[in-house]
C-alpha cells in the first residue's frame, strides 16, 4: 500500500482577524497528522509568528501587494505531497483533514473541495466541478486541496493575482475536469456560502481565457461575473417550431401562438442570419400559414405532418429540411424578452466541448419554468420551478451560467451535426422526456450541457396542448438511463431546492 499523502496547511489570513487566523490554526493543529507543516499568510505589516497562540510550528508569511514570487518561493520549498488552502473566515468541521487526505490517497486528482453549510444553517451542496461556471463565480468554497506536483508544472502563482491566487489555480488545475474532485461531505462551517467577485477575480478569468485561446469579454455584476463571448462569425441558425396552429389568450389577449412567437423574434432579435423551419400539422389553418409566409418569407419553410402527434419525430423531420449549422429547438407558446439571446446562446454552443445550451424560462405570470434540469429520485424536473423571478439559491445558481444535467427543448440550441451524431430525438418519447434522453445523450457523448440566465424567454407552457406522462415513457427512460437518474451532480434535490 503507498504512503498516505503529506498535507501542508496553508491558512489564508489577508484581511481576516487575528482570533480568526488563531482559531483556524489551532483546528487544524488539532486534526493534521504529526510533522504537518504549517502557513499562515498575513498582510505585510503583521507581526512575528512568535506571538500567534497556536500549538504547531507556524511559518508566519507578510505578502506584499505583489506577493507572486513569495508565494512560489513557499512552493517550491514545500515538503508535501498537497497543499491545503483555508480562508481564515472559516471553521473546519471534525474530520475535515482526514477527509481531505481519504480523497488525496484514493484519487488521481489535481484539484479537490467540498461541501459547507452557514452557521445554524443546513448543508451547502456545492456543484460537480462545473468550468463555465467557475468562469463567472468562484464557487469551491473555503477549503481545497491542490496537488503540488501539478501547481509547480502548470507555473505556480500568476503574478499580478493577490487576492485572487485561488481561483487563478482553480480554473487552471481545472483546464482537465477529470482530475478534480468534489468531496460530497462537509468541511467547513463558512461566514457566507458564496463571495463577491472582485476586479481581481475579473483579470484573473480574463488572462485564463487569454491563455486558452478563447476570446471573451468579462465584467464584474451583481452576483459574479458575466463573460460574454463574441461571435467570430454567423452562422445560419435554423429555428425549428412544432406546431398546430393553436390559439390562446396570452396577457390578456387573443394569441396566434407560433405567428406571435416569430413575429417576436423577427421583430426583437438582434441576430440576423436565421430561418424558420415550421413543422405545421395538417390541421393547421391555412390562415396560419399565410401569416407565416407574409413574416418570415424566404426565411421560411414550412413542413407539413399528416402523422399521430410526437414531438420528437416532428422536431426530427424539421431538422431533416434546416440548412443552418446550429439549431434551435422551440415550442410554439413562447415569448422573446432579450433580444440578443441567439448571440447568448451561441456564444456557449461555439465553446470546445459544448453540446447543448439552455435557456431561462418564464412563466406568464413571471415565475420561474426552467433553470435548467435535475434528475434525481428517477424522476427528471426542472431547477426553480415556480420559484419567484428574485429567489435565488445561496450560491446564487440563478445569476450565472453554469452547467446542468440537462435542458429543455422547449428552448435549446445544437450543433446540427451534434443532433445527427446522437441520432436526434428519440421516437420512444413522443410526448415527455425526449429532451432528457437528449441531454443525457449529451453528456455520455462526453460534451457538456450549459444554461444561462443571459437568454430569456416566457414559456406559456400547456397552453397549446394539455401536459400529461405517459407512464410507459417514464417507464422507457428509467430502464434507459437507470443511475443517471438517481441524483444529480449539479443540482442537490428534485424540487429545485438548494
Amino acid at each position: 500500500m503507498s504512503a498516505a499523502p503529506t498535507l501542508t496547511i496553508w491558512v489564508d489570513g489577508i484581511g481576516r482577524s487575528r482570533a480568526d487566523v488563531e482559531r483556524v490554526l489551532v483546528e487544524s493543529a488539532l486534526q493534521a497528522a504529526p510533522g504537518t507543516d504549517f502557513v499562515c499568510l498575513v498582510a505585510g505589516n503583521e507581526e512575528d509568528s512568535a506571538d500567534w497562540a497556536v500549538d504547531a510550528a507556524v511559518l508566519l508569511v507578510p505578502l506584499p501587494d505583489d506577493d507572486a514570487a513569495v508565494l512560489n518561493r513557499l512552493l517550491s520549498q514545500t515538503r508535501s505531497d498537497w497543499v491545503v488552502w483555508i480562508d481564515a473566515s472559516a471553521r473546519l468541521v471534525p474530520g475535515a483533514l482526514a477527509r481531505v487526505e481519504s480523497a488525496a490517497a484514493r484519487f488521481d486528482i489535481d484539484l479537490l473541495y467540498g461541501d459547507s453549510r452557514l452557521p445554524g444553517s443546513r448543508r451547502t451542496h456545492r456543484p460537480a466541478f462545473s468550468p463555465i461556471r467557475l468562469r463567472s463565480q468562484d464557487y469551491l468554497g473555503d477549503v481545497r486541496g491542490f496537488r503540488v506536483e501539478a501547481l509547480l508544472r502548470r507555473g505556480g502563482f500568476g503574478a499580478g493575482h493577490a487576492g485572487a491566487h485561488f481561483l487563478d489555480l482553480s480554473l487552471r488545475l481545472g483546464s482537465d475536469a477529470a482530475r478534480v474532485l468534489r468531496i460530497p461531505e462537509i468541511l467547513s462551517v463558512s461566514a457566507t456560502a458564496i463571495r463577491p467577485s472582485t476586479e481581481q477575480h475579473r483579470k484573473v478569468v480574463a488572462q485564463f481565457l487569454g491563455a486558452s485561446d478563447i476570446v471573451a469579454e468579462v465584467t464584474v455584476v451583481a452576483g459574479g461575473l458575466q463573460v460574454n463571448y463574441p461571435l467570430m462569425s454567423a452562422p445560419l441558425v435554423s429555428i425549428i417550431i412544432p406546431t398546430r396552429g393553436s390559439r390562446a389568450r396570452i396577457h390578456g389577449a387573443e394569441s396566434v401562438l407560433v405567428v406571435d412567437a416569430v413575429r417576436g423574434i423577427l421583430e426583437r432579435s438582434t441576430y440576423a442570419s436565421l430561418e424558420f423551419v415550421v413543422v405545421a400539422d395538417d390541421e393547421t389553418p391555412q390562415s396560419v400559414i399565410d401569416d407565416l409566409v407574409c413574416l418570415a418569407g424566404d426565411a421560411l419553410r414550412v413542413v407539413r405532418w399528416s402523422e399521430d402527434f410526437n414531438f420528437s419525430a416532428k422536431m426530427n423531420r424539421g431538422a431533416i429540411f434546416a440548412r443552418g449549422d446550429y439549431l434551435v429547438l422551440l415550442n410554439d407558446d413562447v415569448d422573446l424578452i432579450t433580444p440578443d439571446w441567439i448571440e447568448t446562446m451561441l456564444g456557449l454552443a461555439q465553446q470546445p466541448g459544448v453540446g447543448l445550451v439552455g435557456s431561462l424560462l418564464f412563466f406568464e405570470d413571471g415565475t420561474v419554468q426552467h433553470g435548467g434540469h435535475v434528475y434525481s429520485a428517477s424522476w427528471a424536473g426542472h431547477i426553480a420551478f415556480g420559484w419567484p423571478a428574485d429567489r435565488d439559491d445561496e450560491l446564487g445558481s440563478m445569476g450565472v451560467e453554469r452547467e446542468v444535467s440537462g435542458v429543455t427543448a422547449a428552448c435549446a440550441m445544437i450543433r446540427a451535426d451534434t443532433f445527427w451524431q446522437l441520432g436526434g430525438l428519440s421516437l420512444d418519447y413522443a410526448g415527455n422526456y425526449n429532451d432528457v434522453d437528449l441531454s443525457l445523450k449529451v453528456r455520455t457523448s462526453g460534451r457538456s450541457i450549459i444554461w444561462t440566465p443571459h437568454a430569456r424567454l416566457y414559456h406559456f407552457e400547456s397552453k397549446s396542448r394539455i401536459a400529461t406522462v405517459e407512464p410507459a415513457e417514464l417507464a422507457t427512460l428509467r430502464a434507459h438511463w437507470g443511475t443517471w437518474l438517481l441524483s444529480d451532480p449539479y443540482w442537490p434535490s428534485s424540487d429545485g431546492q438548494p
